[in-house]
């Protein structure tokens, strides 16, 4: 296990700038997430990382040691890419044994080291299979047991999961949490996904156009993000700009929100989680921290779950996503907004704090074979 420490770094292509002043500490056996809109520098991140690209300042180091004017097969990084990257014409246990190879490991000893990498993501007894040969799921398996029969000090996985089906994506999510949770390896997970990121991570790192917007464990950002651009991204909610004024949070044209000592006395937005607001046809709602009347919009039904538009009194639309089986007000009633303490969040931060547009990524480099 190792650790993992990225101080200053930056990357620039011309004037234009990719990844600015991250610094991010990954401890050992730590699982950490970077999260964030495609183009946002997260990607760039991981291939400077692992040594595929320069970058313009800053240093990497890995057990406080500089690793960044190493070439990358002196790193003892692994890593797994977005396309799998395997070779076509090598079989499961070729694509796998190819990191000993070139490392001239013995060969007995390669055998065993495939063997015990294939038998660690579940693909005992596919070793002789090609590529074309196996589902997407397995192809993926033979990239994370490659990435790991090398022993790295560090993991690193390039939204790994982007390319399966919903089914796989889940199954082969739970084997890269129970690969990684057995051999407590270091580990730094890059995707766009926020599910992904909640349920594999130890922590998540949030990213905006190249900086790191907020990192905690996922509870903690989902219950109680901290930074404006992170309750957006994360999950369905909606926001609206108030201010504060002698105790409440003042919205135009809606109710006021009586503040709570643990609320932000500068507070400028107000986060309303949509899986956890409630409708109702009736004033009388005791118990309710904050309720606002308006008009039920358009219902889309998500399977399990409805999701509704209710333009409030002052214009204001808010989704709300309700379970399928509940019974639901008519489209174009007047509805109550309903919203309980676990629904509601705080934030201080102008609106012109970092926005969620990208920044320039390059595409990958090509991965060369035997």
């Amino acid at each position: 296990m190792s650790e993992l420490r990225l101080c200053d770094l930056e990357k620039r292509y011309d004037s234009t700038v990719v990844v600015r002043g991250l610094n991010l500490t990954l401890r050992q056996g730590e699982f950490v997430s970077l999260l964030g809109p495609s183009g946002c520098g997260k990607t760039t991140t991981l291939r400077m990382i692992a040594g595929y690209v320069a970058p313009t300042g800053g240093r990497i180091e890995l057990d406080g040691r500089r690793i960044d004017t190493l070439p990358p097969w002196q790193r003892e990084i692994g890593m797994v890419f977005q396309s799998y990257a395997l070779f076509p014409h090598l079989s499961a246990a070729g694509n796998v044994a190819f990191g000993l190879q070139v490392r001239h490991v013995d060969r007995t000893e390669i055998q065993r080291r495939v063997r015990d990498a294939l038998a660690l993501v579940d693909l005992s007894g596919f070793g002789d299979r090609y590529p074309s040969q196996l589902s997407g799921g397995q192809q993926q398996r033979v990239a994370l047991a490659r990435a790991l029969v090398i022993e790295p000090r560090l993991l690193l996985l390039d939204e790994p999961l982007s390319n399966l089906d919903a089914r796989l994506r889940a199954e082969v999510r739970e084997e890269i949490v129970r690969v990684q949770r057995r051999l407590g390896i270091t580990t730094l997970f890059v995707t766009h996904d926020q599910e992904e990121a909640l349920s594999m991570s130890d922590r998540v790192v949030v990213m905006a156009r190249g900086e790191a917007i907020e990192a905690a464990p996922p509870r903690e950002l989902s219950e109680r993000p901290q930074r404006l651009f992170s309750a957006s991204f994360l999950g369905s909610r909606s926001v609206l700009a108030g201010q504060v004024r002698q105790g409440h949070f003042v919205l135009e044209g809606l109710p006021g929100l009586p503040l709570r000592p643990e609320d932000p006395p500068d507070a400028t937005h107000l986060i309303l989680r949509s899986t956890r607001l409630r409708l109702a046809q009736g004033e009388d709602a005791p118990g309710i921290r904050w309720a606002a009347p308006g008009v039920l919009g358009s219902c889309s039904y998500l399977g399990d779950h409805v999701a509704c538009d209710v333009v409030l009194d002052g214009g204001a639309s808010i989704r709300v996503v309700r379970p399928s089986a509940e019974s639901l007000p008519a489209v174009g009633a007047r509805v109550h907004l309903l919203a309980d303490a676990d629904a509601i969040s705080l934030i201080a931060e102008p609106s012109a704090a970092v926005a969620a547009g990208p920044s320039p990524e390059p595409a990958s480099p090509a991965v060369r074979g035997p």
